[in-house]
């Protein structure tokens, strides 16, 4: 397998948080674009296509609703405040149906740098902050 520079260079990285900050960074980056470039969420006048088609959990906002607690303290009217990777790698089961959900180990080789109880952490770390993430990930080393 052919990688990338910028993932050899996150690999090569000798100080560990700060490898898993760019790996982190790298795979929000990668989403994030993919996201934008597909035009997956299909956004119009800030309402999305699962919303506008009654197929989401919530009327409003469906993607950033938590069950029994509410919609997600760092939405704003501009979107989200946080970098949060589980959240950018979600798909609610509309576009999840539609289109192919986008997995972390399509975008880089996550086993060379994160154990499985990381990657764990990695999925399913929804409304959490960079930072929150990146302190956990390195307690499971």
């Amino acid at each position: 397998m052919k990688l990338n520079r910028v993932i050899q260079n996150i690999l090569n990285e000798q100080d560990i948080e700060k490898k898993y900050s760019l790996t982190y960074d790298y795979i929000y980056d990668y989403a994030k674009k993919q996201f934008i470039d597909n035009n997956y969420c299909d956004f119009k006048n800030g309402t999305c296509i699962a919303n506008r088609l009654g197929k989401s959990i919530h009327p409003d906002n469906g993607c950033c609703y938590q069950h029994k607690k509410g919609l997600c303290n760092y939405l704003s009217q501009n979107g989200c405040t946080i970098k949060c990777l589980t959240c950018q790698l979600f798909m609610c089961k509309y576009l999840e149906d539609k289109f192919k959900k986008i997995k972390i180990e399509q975008i880089f080789p996550i086993k060379k740098v994160f154990n499985f109880r990381q990657r764990g952490i990695l999925k399913n770390s929804y409304f959490k902050d960079k930072n929150e993430v990146i302190k956990k990930l390195l307690e499971l080393r």
